[in-house]
């Protein structure tokens, strides 16, 4: 078994390594879902957009022996994500089962959730819980950026010219009032604008979209 646990460590490893150097989500997906054995024995990934209270996540992947419910052990109520810790639990059906989960809160206010089930007793667990969930938080972080970012990279694409526009005043320090008077429109059209563009480039605020925005060299300059 120590082989087997070394082994599996080490499969683990080669999972973060892979992970980190995917350069799309399908790429990602895949280094989640493949080399699988030994004590790991199930991958898998959540990711919400806004809210982890959503049933259906954004984006999931997940191989291998999982529950359901992939996020399982974790809970929000009376609680904030950010609050929350990476847990482990037993399986009911399953005693000699260890899921373990990782919450994860992205920069840009999304959220996330990775969960490994292993194939341990007790003793091995708190043997190798700390080999275990380090690697496994940085997984869970590297999941959660890379994700995030795709999912801005992706949706800055769809930024109309309007809400573009938008933007780019904004980064000038005009308020929406004056941005209104600029391109001859409501005031409550530019918020609309402001809003839309928060929502694609998953930003909290204006000031975070106009930094995303300018991070991807969208802003127009000389308005």
């Amino acid at each position: 078994m120590l082989s087997t646990l070394s082994d599996s460590i080490e499969r683990l490893d080669q999972i973060i390594h892979l992970a980190g150097k995917a350069t799309s989500l399908d790429l990602l997906e895949a280094c989640l879902t493949e080399g699988l054995g030994g004590v790991l024995l199930g991958l898998g990934a959540q990711w919400w957009r806004s809210s982890p209270r959503n049933a259906v996540p954004d984006w999931s992947a997940a191989a291998g022996a999982l529950p359901d419910d992939v996020g399982a052990g974790l809970t929000i109520e009376g609680e904030t994500w950010a609050s929350l810790m990476p847990k482990a639990w037993r399986l009911e059906r399953s005693p000699e089962m260890l899921g373990v989960s990782v919450p994860v809160v992205g920069r840009m206010h999304s959220f996330g959730a990775l969960t490994a089930q292993l194939q341990l007793d007790h003793a091995q667990w708190v043997a190798q819980q700390n080999a275990w969930l380090g690697r496994l938080l940085l997984l869970a972080q590297l999941v959660q950026d890379r994700v995030e970012r795709w999912n801005a990279d992706t949706n800055v694409t769809r930024l109309a010219p309007r809400e573009i526009e938008c933007l780019s005043y904004a980064a000038e320090g005009l308020k929406a009032k004056q941005i209104a008077e600029e391109l001859g429109i409501g005031q409550q059209t530019v918020q609309f604008h402001l809003a839309r563009a928060r929502l694609k480039l998953s930003a909290g605020n204006t000031v975070q979209a106009v930094v995303r925005a300018a991070k991807l060299g969208v802003l127009r300059s000389g308005n």
